[in-house]
């Protein structure tokens, strides 16, 4: 189930122009102000960097119909990009004169928007198709797995009963990591953590200085990763595939070290228990972690 709130759309202006980024605003009939996005992805090849400006019929919309439909509807959309498209050439999606917006909300889950090619304008003009790729089917079907997942989750569905989109690694891995999430009680890396760690190699050259902002364990050994910096793995087109941390870990002995999230996502203990995220951790120094690594030598 999907929020497809086409009759209450009055206006918008989308912009894709950075590169992995579609930012911008919409405007419900129903809603005292405008509803602002911060996504990540991007939009098809057609209308790829460019801003454009969306109209719908919203605004002969009854207000107290509309009021009750989008009571829930958050003012900021966070999330990932879906298929997004004015229906112009290349199609890489749908019907040419039809265009389709979709993204995937933190908040409120996937949220899809349809009208005709007529109803967009370019306010600036897309880069040639030729320099980019079509959108991942793959990325697509994991963001469509996720949320997939999530509703099972909520309707106590097994989930296998709940994915239709293919048997591809990027659904897999996302019943995976909603599967481990569900057991662990929370997010391995939400997007508050990732919107406050350095980047990598931001901390270089501090040593025991250096400020571990997030701690992993795992419940069923003695294993342990303090996070000190990250950052995303891209494609050449800017798409994320991973995420590269750089932190101390505690295992078979305690040492410096590069590893990335999909690997803490795979990693079970010996009772078959997820890794968990330390949700009463407070950033301290690598040095008041592991005082035995930095304690410099006394000159004799």
């Amino acid at each position: 189930m999907a929020w497809r709130p086409n009759d209450y759309f009055i206006e918008a202006e989308l912009d894709n122009s950075v590169r992995g980024k579609v930012t911008g605003w919409m405007l419900f009939a129903g809603m005292n102000q405008k509803v602002v996005f911060d996504l990540e992805g991007n939009f098809h090849r057609d209308i790829r960097g460019a801003k454009v400006r969306l109209r719908g019929d919203g605004e002969s919309a009854n207000i107290e119909e509309a009021q009750n439909y989008m009571q829930d509807f958050s003012n900021l959309q966070k999330g990932n990009v879906g298929d997004m498209t004015a229906g112009l050439h290349p199609c890489d999606y749908g019907a040419l004169g039809h265009a389709y917006i979709e993204w995937y909300s933190d908040d409120n889950g996937r949220v899809v928007i349809e009208f005709d090619t007529d109803q967009v304008e370019l306010l600036t003009q897309p880069i040639p198709a030729c320099e980019s790729d079509p959108i991942s089917r793959k990325e697509q079907a994991e963001n469509m797995a996720g949320f997939l997942c999530g509703i099972a989750n909520s309707l106590d569905i097994p989930q296998q009963r709940a994915i239709s989109t293919g048997n591809t690694v990027a659904v897999e891995r996302a019943k995976k990591v909603v599967a481990n999430d569900s057991i662990r009680g929370m997010k391995l890396f939400p997007k508050e953590i990732r919107e406050t760690l350095p980047d990598l190699y931001s901390q270089d050259g501090k040593g025991g200085k250096a400020v571990a902002y997030v701690k992993y364990f795992t419940p069923d050994s003695g294993f342990s990763w303090w996070i000190t910096e990250g950052s995303p793995i891209k494609d050449p087109q800017g798409k994320e595939l991973d995420f590269h941390f750089f932190g101390l870990v505690d295992g078979h002995e305690r040492e410096l070290g590069y590893f990335v999230l999909s690997e803490l996502e795979e990693v079970r203990g010996p009772m078959g228990l997820p890794i968990e995220r330390d949700l009463y951790w407070q950033p301290k120094t690598l040095e008041e972690i592991a005082p035995e690594m930095f304690r410099k030598e006394v000159q004799k």
